[in-house]
């Protein structure tokens, strides 16, 4: 299986890529191929609503040719995609977001249930977040109804969310995380 990890932390050390680095190591231990990529370090042009991408449901396509729409083509090709993100304003990273706004390229025909179409459907997707408050009701609680909604919007086959609460620093992750981390991996691709 073809996994694409969706890195969007700016701290390629931190909290959020040190339980990627687990969940990715589980995967490729299971035999999958993984590629990640590190959305802060790529050229991700804004999304201009130009609607350019809803010209042919059939072609992959956007006005923007950068780095963003190669990373849509890979999300395409592959069998599963992992967000991977810290908890910043009760939400995605600045870094994630202009990634998320470019998915209208991934789903044509939106307006129309009759018509839509989407490139990665029935693709797995699944989100692994980092915070450094508690999960649950005021704080993690708008991230995932953002996936969900994300996941519905894509076709995605949802395979799970994982959040890990109280992470204030890469020394804080412990055995117990990582234990967890594993386990969800392993869950994600059975």
């Amino acid at each position: 299986m073809k996994v694409v990890c969706l890195q969007s932390s700016p701290h390629m050390t931190g909290n959020t890529a040190t339980a990627l680095e687990w969940l990715m190591d589980e995967t490729r231990a299971a035999g999958h191929d993984v590629e990640r990529f590190d959305l802060a370090n790529m050229q991700i042009a804004p999304c201009r609503g130009c609607f350019m991408c809803q010209r042919d449901p059939s072609v992959l396509e956007c006005a923007m040719k950068d780095e963003g729409l190669t990373l849509l083509g890979k999300m395409a090709a592959a069998d599963a995609v992992i967000y991977a993100t810290p908890l910043y304003c009760w939400s995605f990273t600045a870094q994630a977001q202009l990634l998320l706004d470019r998915h209208l390229c991934l789903v044509t025909g939106f307006t129309d249930p009759a018509r839509k179409a989407s490139h990665v459907s029935g693709k797995r997707a699944a989100l692994l977040a980092t915070c450094g408050g508690p999960k649950g009701e005021g704080n993690t609680d708008t991230l995932s109804t953002i996936f969900e909604r994300l996941a519905d919007f894509c076709d995605y086959q949802f395979a799970g969310e994982l959040i890990l609460d109280l992470c204030t620093s890469p020394n804080a992750l412990g055995a117990e995380h990582e234990r967890v981390v594993r386990e969800f991996a392993r869950g994600l691709l059975a």
